[in-house]
């Protein structure tokens, strides 16, 4: 049984997490799935900017979104909630990548042609693979670089003062 002052303590040091990580572990691995959605959606649509001309800005934004997006979930849910963030990620690029009836795509992959620039026939691969090897170099990362620092006491007193002055306004004009 824990004692009323621990409880106290986790439930102060809870408070001071971003919204995402407060709930419980069914509910984050939720959001570490809709997380790994939306990144792959976002990197999939940006990842080819640029591939025309061979400059690759549009792949460094899409795996800098996938890299965030899966240190936010490392950080929230652990090591499970980065596979199911790599799951959720390059399932939406494998949705996307397949054959519409009527034989268009969304994402074309390696073709050959002289004319197109080498980054504009491959872009795709780089973005698969690269989306992959982000996200499981960081399973093995010590769990050190996953951990949300907590706010500095001055800056929570600060914030206490403030809270309890704006309350205490609100009383004398009432």
């Amino acid at each position: 049984m824990t004692s009323p002052a621990v409880s106290a303590k986790t439930v102060a040091q809870k408070a001071d997490l971003p919204w995402s990580y407060q709930y419980n572990a069914w509910i984050r691995a939720l959001i570490c799935i809709v997380t790994g959605i939306a990144a792959g959606v976002c990197g999939t649509l940006v990842h080819r900017l640029g591939a025309q001309y061979n400059v690759p800005i549009g792949l460094i934004l899409a795996l800098l979104i996938i890299g965030i997006s899966a240190w936010s979930a490392r950080a929230r849910s652990g090591v499970v909630g980065l596979g199911l963030h790599l799951i959720a990620s390059s399932g939406v690029i494998a949705v996307a990548s397949i054959t519409a009836t009527s034989g268009d795509i969304l994402l074309p992959m390696g073709f050959y042609s002289s004319r197109i620039p080498f980054f504009s026939q491959n872009a795709f691969w780089f973005w698969f693979f690269g989306m992959i090897v982000i996200q499981f170099v960081m399973v093995f990362l010590p769990r050190s670089l996953f951990v949300i620092p907590a706010p500095k006491k001055a800056s929570v007193g600060r914030r206490d003062a403030a809270q309890a002055d704006s309350a205490s306004r609100e009383v004398a004009q009432a």
